[in-house]
């Protein structure tokens, strides 16, 4: 899938097409995008039963919280910038659970 032209919604949108079922196992998990920037906005997945749903709002429960600017997440997505120096640079910041994060890459079809 090309993802050159979507904006951040539809780049959320679509990790459930990229989404690997084998690396997520028996995982629950609600993984929050709070998005600020050109594109503000609240959008969640949901991950459950070897499945993953994007929705848009605000999770009651999320496993993880991911609080990014609009540009940058869209620039780790196409992989113009590495995920976790974007992190460790403080481009975008979390809440919650870490293991989540560092399995981010694997669970996506990023690795």
């Amino acid at each position: 899938m090309d993802i050159s032209n979507l904006n951040l919604k539809e780049t959320l949108a679509g990790m459930p097409q990229v989404f690997n079922p084998d690396v997520a196992g028996d995982l629950v998990a609600e993984i929050q995008f709070h998005v600020t920037g050109d594109e503000p906005g609240d959008y969640y997945l949901s991950i459950a039963d070897g499945k993953c749903t994007f929705n848009e709002g605000i999770s009651r429960n999320p496993s993880l919280t991911i609080d990014t600017p609009s540009e940058i997440w869209l620039k780790i997505s196409r992989g113009e910038i590495n995920g976790q120096l974007a992190f460790m640079t403080r481009k975008y910041t979390v809440k919650g659970n870490m293991r989540l994060l560092m399995k981010f890459n694997k669970l996506f079809g990023l690795a």
